[in-house]
């Protein structure tokens, strides 16, 4: 058998090393993914109900059974479920939720930090990442893509039919990561699982005799899931 490092341990080392760090890199296969956007072209464009994409035709069916909605081909080939819906509960365990700001170029992060602290590469890692201290300057960098925005991942089941397995809502807006703190002193309040709420508000307010409008997307914590449970009526015999 061919065996390269024979005579090169330290270059086997190094090679072990960064198979390591791309398995630690590797995303889990995702179930379905909530989004609260989609594009129109190169356009981004922001909805008011839930769209759900998965790269299974069944769990698509399931979940359009659950939710009702429309099927169609997502760009990347998955398959999108358009519901009529802005708020859906969700299982939410706060262990494995994941929060940091990422700046993005050509498809890789170029600054991963969580807001004062380097979080890779590994040479960096807890080195000071000179981010603005103030939100607003912090939101002014992002905007002018010189500085990174909030990348929250929270793996979420589907209470209704949890063979469907983890799905996750990645959250990116500045409005999401103000409130995650607030959520997640919640979330550890309560032993176990939570059953959350994940809702798209519609903000609409007047400027300048002019109607401004966004979409706000947010996660409320309803209280524990085993609560939830065990409060359930019994199903008839």
């Amino acid at each position: 058998m061919l065996d390269i490092f024979a005579t090169d341990p330290e270059a086997k080392a190094q090679r072990e090393e960064r198979e390591a760090k791309a398995d630690a890199a590797r995303r889990p296969e995702w179930a379905f993914q909530f989004r609260s956007g989609k594009r129109n072209g190169n356009q981004p464009v922001s909805l008011r109900e839930w769209r759900i994409t998965t790269p299974r035709h069944d769990t698509a069916k399931a979940l359009r059974e659950l939710f009702g909605g429309t099927i169609s081909e997502a760009p990347n080939g998955d398959y999108a479920l358009d519901t009529e819906l802005d708020r859906i509960e969700v299982i939410v365990d706060a262990s494995k939720i994941e929060s940091k700001l990422i700046l993005w170029a050509d498809g890789h992060p170029i600054h991963e930090c969580d807001g004062s602290k380097f979080l890779s590469p590994e040479e960096d890692k807890g080195k000071p990442c000179d981010c603005p201290k103030l939100l607003d300057e912090r939101k002014e960098k992002a905007k002018q893509r010189r500085g990174p925005k909030p990348n929250i991942v929270v793996p979420v089941r589907i209470p209704q039919d949890e063979d469907l397995g983890t799905g996750k809502y990645t959250a990116t807006a500045w409005s999401f990561a103000e409130d995650f703190p607030y959520v997640m002193s919640q979330l550890k309040a309560i032993e176990g699982e939570a059953l959350c709420a994940l809702r798209l508000d519609y903000i609409e307010w007047e400027k300048n005799g002019k109607m401004q409008s966004f979409v706000k997307p947010v996660m409320t914590v309803i209280g524990s899931y085993q609560d939830a449970i065990s409060q359930d009526p019994e199903p008839d015999a």
